[in-house]
């Protein structure tokens, strides 16, 4: 029994270095779209081509997303102030506008209300029955803040968005700040 104690340590802490509970977390890369929720950090790769990270994987094509995440099927169209598709079974209906430097989303996505609004000073959200609330850090690339569904003793939650991110199309944004969370 001792055995299997020492083990199961062993192979909690080795999951809590790589999800970055058990010390320093890894600096994103340059590219990287950055999360820290709850307990668990995590970071999306952003490329020309695609958007990978743990369980994420979107190729980006002209005027579409498509790929996997989280084991279900992503299929979705942007374009023309809206981003419409499915992602495994459940539909997606997204009404997207940008103005100035200020990016609304409102709708259906993953058959579930949304709001997302992006702006250099703050970040706010209403998505899997969670409201983020966070405020710019440093304005439009870092984002800190809490959740409504966190506990008191939780850690605030921190988003960091790269330039690559900024350089999509509104409708893309919205799309990938949506499928992240």
């Amino acid at each position: 029994m001792k055995r299997y104690s020492q083990s199961l340590h062993r192979v909690l802490g080795v999951l809590a270095l790589l999800t970055g509970l058990g010390g320093a977390a890894v600096a994103a890369p340059e590219s990287a779209l950055s999360f820290r929720i709850s307990q668990f950090q995590f970071n999306l790769l952003m490329t020309q081509d695609n958007v990978t990270g743990p369980a994420f994987q979107v190729s980006r094509l002209p005027g579409q997303l498509r790929g996997r995440v989280a084991d279900a099927p992503v299929s979705l169209k942007l374009g023309a102030q809206q981003v419409k598709g499915n992602i495994g079974a459940s539909v997606v209906n997204l009404d997207v506008t940008k103005e100035g430097d200020v990016l609304k989303a409102k709708g259906g996505f993953r058959s579930r209300p949304v709001t997302l609004t992006l702006s250099p000073q703050e970040l706010t959200m209403y998505v899997s029955d969670c409201t983020y609330r966070l405020k710019a850090t440093e304005p439009g690339r870092n984002y800190e803040g809490r959740r409504s569904c966190d506990r008191a003793l939780t850690p605030p939650t921190e988003i960091s968005l790269p330039g690559a991110f900024f350089a999509a199309s509104p409708e893309e944004q919205a799309a990938l700040l949506l499928l992240a969370l």
